[in-house]
């Protein structure tokens, strides 16, 4: 299989990040991937203590960046330059297939001259796991070689759109690799766009994913979507009227099956500017709050 040509194509939308820290010696690398004219996604830890960022191409052009939005918790940010980079394509992690080819590119160990690409197939879609006091979930995971330098690099699917940020941080196992969902920067430079600045989607609910074994042991009356365990006090949920025991079956129309495309769809409707409809069962009786 000849990757050159989507290789040498998604190469053109990937920068080094050089982050020098507030009093420290020395500089942090990472890599970035435009994503709009001016506007380059990466893993916030790369960025995290940085006081000054810079942007760097193979060609030797480095542009100063300021970091636009921030999320610690998923570990991505968005940065902003005069630099100009190819903008790449945005795929969807929803999309993603066990087995499928993916390719990561970046600049491992801060080797500039040339971004570095690795290939694998995505190992497991939906990954859930802990990162130090971190807890991420919805992970792609894959066998693709991802290194610290390449944090912050676009992984892509054999299509050359990109389906994840390559988060070096997410340690796991030898021979694995983690992205972070590429759905969740649209849905972060969204926000920036209509609001100046990044509103984390937050419904504030504790929920489990259905199953027909959690049906089959609880009784339940469907085996799809998301049973509510608890509900944080003064939260958007609460005041909706969500309580404990619903089941969360659609929002806005269209059907929820993990927490990953709650998210989502709670961050479209922040981004219209409304409140969404999420139909609930309740008693046996679909309602809409």
């Amino acid at each position: 299989m000849d990757l050159s040509g989507l290789v040498e194509k998604v190469a053109r939308s990937v920068v080094g990040v050089a982050a020098r820290g507030v009093g420290a010696v020395g500089e942090g690398f990472g890599s970035a991937f435009a994503i709009d004219r001016g506007v380059y996604a990466t893993a916030y830890h790369v960025v995290a203590q940085a006081g000054e960022v810079a942007l760097i191409t193979p060609e030797g052009e480095v542009a100063d960046a300021v970091v636009a939005a921030a999320d610690p918790a998923e570990d991505l940010a968005i940065l902003y330059s005069d630099l100009y980079a190819v903008p790449l394509s945005l795929g969807s992690a929803l999309r993603l297939r066990v087995g499928q080819g993916v390719v990561a590119v970046g600049f491992p160990l801060a080797l500039l001259d040339k971004p570095t690409a690795t290939f694998g197939i995505v190992s497991a879609v939906g990954r859930s796991l802990r990162a130090g006091d971190r807890f991420f979930e919805y992970l792609v995971q894959t066998d693709a070689a991802i290194n610290p330098g390449n944090s912050g690099g676009p992984l892509v699917n054999l299509s050359g759109e990109a389906v994840g940020v390559c988060s070096a941080v997410i340690a796991g196992a030898q021979g694995l690799g983690f992205a972070v969902p590429i759905d969740l920067v649209r849905i972060m430079y969204q926000m920036v766009k209509r609001y100046g600045r990044y509103v984390r989607p937050a419904l504030g609910v504790y929920v489990v994913a259905l199953n027909k074994a959690l049906k089959a042991l609880y009784g339940l009356p469907t085996d799809r979507g998301l049973l509510v365990v608890d509900v944080v006090p003064s939260s958007p949920a609460e005041e909706m009227g969500i309580a404990r025991g619903d089941i969360l079956t659609k929002v806005d129309g269209r059907e929820v099956a993990n927490v990953f495309e709650l998210r989502l769809l709670i961050g479209e409707a922040l981004i219209q500017g409304r409140t969404p409809r999420i139909e609930v069962i309740r008693g046996g009786r679909r309602i809409e709050l």
